[in-house]
């Protein structure tokens, strides 16, 4: 006998275990669907409800929409996008805009375009910035 190797164990009855079940089933199909289609019909009324389960496949889909996408989705839906970003993120966009857009508003009358003008205002800055030093 080889190393590793265990003859007759459990594993070994299980696996045989499992292949005759599985050959059962599709001995079983075979009766049911391709000689005896009758049979079939009256197995399906009998057992509805296994049936019923069985073609919405245990409900999975439903329970995990229900218990992971709606939540998800509502938290999404109502806190990320209508909380955070149309409430927060737009209102300080929007709002840092309209900032610019209204300081632009105001500087622009005091662009004239005139150099007179620009020295005159950077002779009455200096005399005003100079005043507030020297005065007592």
């Amino acid at each position: 006998m080889s190393e590793g190797v265990v003859e007759g164990g459990p594993e070994t009855t299980l696996m045989i275990v499992s292949v005759v079940v599985a050959l059962a089933g599709i001995g079983m199909a075979a009766y049911l669907f391709l000689i005896n289609r009758p049979a079939s019909e009256r197995v399906a009324e009998q057992f509805a409800g296994v049936r019923r389960v069985l073609l919405n496949k245990y409900y999975v889909d439903e329970v995990y929409d229900a218990a992971v996408v709606q939540p998800i989705r509502i938290i999404s839906e109502d806190g990320l996008w209508k909380g955070v970003d149309t409430g927060v993120i737009d209102r300080v966009v929007n709002g840092l805009g309209r900032t610019v857009a209204g300081s632009g508003d105001v500087l622009r009358h005091l662009q004239t375009g005139s150099v007179r003008t620009y020295a005159a205002s950077l002779f009455l800055g200096v005399v005003l910035i100079l005043g507030y030093y020297l005065w007592p």
